[in-house]
């Protein structure tokens, strides 16, 4: 039994020493008859990836204002998250309008979005939020704690 196992260790090392020989060797060998430098350590550069926005021709700001007053509320939000990243007096004013939405999430991703833009003209707006909402919480507590 130690007899095979010797045979499969053998040829492992045999296996690993040719794959060695002919990475380094052959391929330095290889290179050399191509004409290749031998300085060459620095990787090529790579081509700069397009970001997706200068792909697609039409800015799809109006797409997500029209968005926030879709009956779906995952639209909604998905809409607001997405306005976060733009600049813009319409799209402060329809976050804006977004933070007073009936559903919670999107409320919350209208204020992450405005606080991520970080226009002055919605400090006022995301303090009056803020305040609904603490106010919101401590009616939610004053009322599991009344139960």
């Amino acid at each position: 039994m130690w007899q095979l196992e010797v045979k499969i260790i053998a040829l492992t090392l045999v296996y690993f020493t040719g794959w060695f020989m002919f990475e380094k060797v052959f391929s330095a060998l290889w290179r050399r008859l191509r004409g290749e430098e031998k300085n060459s350590a620095t990787p090529r550069a790579r081509r700069k990836v397009v970001p997706l926005a200068t792909v697609t021709p039409v800015d799809q700001t109006w797409r997500y204002i029209k968005g926030l007053s879709s009956p779906d509320w995952r639209i909604r939000r998905i809409s607001c998250i997405q306005l976060g990243d733009r600049r813009g007096t319409a799209v402060v004013e329809a976050l804006i309008e977004a933070l007073d939405d009936p559903r919670e999430e999107v409320s919350l991703a209208a204020g992450e979005a405005l606080t991520r833009i970080g226009d002055p003209a919605a400090i006022e707006a995301l303090t009056s939020h803020c305040r609904k909402l603490e106010n919101h919480s401590m009616r939610s507590y004053e009322n599991y704690r009344a139960a």
